[in-house]
């Protein structure tokens, strides 16, 4: 029995994460900041010591696009610091290190879905942080998969399609972006392409999302019609006119062809994820 040990466990991502890998038998050892801070080198040390993991999944990162306009510190200690502790750690012991990056690395402009190997240039803090921390990743020579992903959701936390559901219930008028496209990923099919990666011996870049492509606008109308909310109002907007202080690609779709070589599998679609989302949400499911 292969053990792996979890940073940032109770994540959105990490929480589907250790469901997935303990559901398939591996011995799964959760943390969190109270009991990993991964911007602490011997902390990062001692864990992997302690509980001598063959697999390291590094969820934890610092995820607030906007925000980062003004953390910027805040968001390279956590991503670049972080993977670049947890990278070294796992390269001494020999753990292979399974951690996410994001279709923010690249600034949109390509006008077809990006490969692992196409140029990258974040627009944003954020993504500027996340390159960094891939940077830092392959720099360390480590064993390691990352798996770029964008569009996140899921269940037991905050997320787009929650939020606008909350916010139409409540009678507030909505105005979405629909000029950047890309692809929702349920949290919970990447943590069972992760599952698919790490058995099938994948290593370097890979990328996943759901299958095909919308607009945040687009992915809004379809949530308030799937629950049969009427007399909402959404409008579509430009993101120049949202109040979003950081800088977002306008066309960031990943391409999943390297994923499908790998692991035989191909990603359903937004649309069939997103369905079995709201279903489970409806039906009482943790948010």
């Amino acid at each position: 029995m292969k053990r792996v040990l979890i940073t940032g466990a109770q994540g959105l991502l990490g929480k589907e994460i250790a469901k997935v890998f303990c559901g398939a038998g591996f011995d799964v050892r959760e943390t969190d900041l109270d009991e990993l801070d991964v911007t602490d080198l011997t902390a990062c040390h001692e864990a992997v010591s302690y509980i001598r993991p063959q697999i390291v999944i590094h969820c934890a990162a610092y995820t607030a696009v906007d925000r980062a306009e003004s953390e910027e510190r805040a968001a390279f200690i956590l991503n670049e610091k972080g993977t670049r502790n947890v990278a070294a750690v796992c390269q001494k012991s020999g753990a292979l290190v399974v951690t996410f990056g994001t279709d923010y690395v690249f600034d949109g402009t390509l006008g077809r879905p990006y490969r692992e190997e196409d140029q990258v240039h974040p627009l944003s803090v954020y993504g500027k942080s996340k390159l960094a921390a891939e940077e830092a990743l392959r720099e360390s020579g480590c064993e390691h998969l990352l798996v770029r992903t964008q569009w996140l959701y899921g269940l037991g936390g905050k997320n787009f399609i929650a939020t606008i559901l909350d916010k139409a219930r409540k009678g507030d008028a909505l105005k979405v972006a629909s000029d950047q496209t890309g692809c929702p990923t349920f949290t919970r099919d990447l943590a069972a392409a992760v599952l698919r990666l790490t058995e099938a011996g994948a290593r370097g870049t890979v990328h996943f999302s759901n299958e095909g492509e919308t607009s945040w606008f687009e992915l809004a109308r379809f949530a308030i019609e799937r629950e049969g909310l009427s007399g909402v109002t959404l409008l579509p907007a430009a993101t120049r006119d949202l109040p979003y202080p950081a800088p977002r690609p306008v066309y960031s779709v990943l391409d999943k062809e390297k994923y499908r070589r790998i692991t035989g599998d191909s990603p359903r679609t937004w649309e069939e994820a997103a369905e079995e989302f709201l279903s489970v949400i409806s039906a009482g499911g943790a948010v």
